[in-house]
């Protein structure tokens, strides 16, 4: 168990854990509704409810998988059919799924009669290393990503590496992308690791406890971003420019995908800001494109990919904000750099392909 002041964190593949907080729990809510896509409803409800008897006569939702669904539109209906369902403030919500559903399902549960409680029960790797934790919640607004949300807690957060096994390869490929970040920002011995690692199913437990570990120390230090939260932010400057822009094209991108990506460029920024080693950034970007898929670009994208990065939502007096690397495990946060770097630093990644 990883504790903070506000919920716990349980990584527990038998679910007693979670046995044990409806236990705990037994008459303080209502009703129980859980949230899934159409994956998670196939392939992990029949799991989670032969192992938690407590849930057998919860109401499930469900919604369309993908980050399409992380909208406005979405979260109405959310909140219609909790209403019509009869739910209150003593109603809880259980998200069961990627970072789509504990961003989406969390801001619901937030905003919904000013507040009712939820817990995140993540199936992916992503979402286990990394979106389910820290209390933010988000939808997207148009192509720009988490562009409305707040900061809500969870009464907990239940994690089973087993669900991993429902998912296809290239999804828990995209986890390495947030995996790569933890481990540039905040640790040389894990970025030795992961390029040493075959990441196989014995490597899972490892790599969701350690960034855990690293991100229950940085928000409890800093829960709202003021300052060293923002540096688990590395990559995403440029990684949710290239989401945006692909959903703009109704090209779905991987989250993690997208990161890796933002990695490079970031990595590049750094080695021209900051003075970070060109040997070292040469290989991560070597690396990266060793274990992903190279998102194509054409120069005349460059302009769209620097609009998107105007409407993110770390920038200040609307210069465009980066989290830069001085050497692995140093990273410095409030990089304000001009657009014609970034433009550089887009055409060096144009001509990686």
């Amino acid at each position: 168990m990883i504790q903070n002041k506000n919920y716990n964190i349980y990584i527990d593949t038998s679910m007693v854990e979670l046995n044990a907080f409806f236990e705990n729990n037994i008459n303080a809510f209502s009703k129980i509704f859980i949230l899934v896509d159409e994956n998670t409803h196939q392939a992990c409800i029949p799991s989670l409810l032969s192992k938690v008897p407590y849930l057998q006569e919860s109401e499930i939702i469900e919604i369309e998988p993908g980050e399409a669904s992380k909208e406005m539109e979405t979260a109405s209906s959310l909140w219609y059919a909790l209403m019509e369902s009869g739910a209150d403030r003593q109603s809880l919500l259980i998200n069961l799924g990627g970072g789509v559903i504990t961003d989406l399902g969390g801001f619901v549960a937030a905003t919904y009669k000013r507040g009712i409680p939820f817990i995140n029960i993540p199936t992916t790797l992503l979402g286990q290393i990394d979106a389910a934790v820290g209390s933010k919640t988000a939808i997207d607004l148009g192509n720009s990503k988490n562009q409305v949300g707040v900061f809500a807690h969870p009464r907990a957060v239940f994690i089973n590496t087993e669900f991993i096994d429902t998912l296809p390869t290239e999804e828990i490929n995209s986890a390495l992308g947030e995996f790569i970040k933890y481990a540039l920002v905040f640790d040389l011995d894990l970025w030795e690791y992961v390029k040493s690692s075959e990441y196989n199913k014995s490597d899972f437990n490892y790599m969701v406890s350690k960034c855990l570990e690293i991100k229950n120390r940085i928000i409890s230090e800093d829960l709202y971003e003021n300052n060293i939260r923002k540096t688990l932010n590395f990559g995403h400057t440029i990684g949710h420019a290239f989401e945006s822009f692909s959903l703009s094209k109704n090209k779905e991108l991987r989250h993690g995908e997208a990161v890796a990506m933002g990695i490079i460029v970031e990595s590049y920024l750094s080695y021209k800001v900051l003075g970070f080693s060109s040997s070292v950034q040469k290989e991560i970007s070597k690396y990266i494109l060793s274990n992903f898929d190279y998102l194509p670009i054409e120069t005349d994208d460059i302009d769209k990919l620097i609009d998107f990065m105007r409407n993110d939502k770390k920038n200040d007096n609307g210069k465009i904000s980066f989290v830069l690397l001085k050497e692995i495990g140093k990273a410095e946060y409030d990089q304000f750099i001009t657009e014609d770097v970034i433009k550089d630093a887009l055409k060096h990644y144009y001509k990686l392909a």
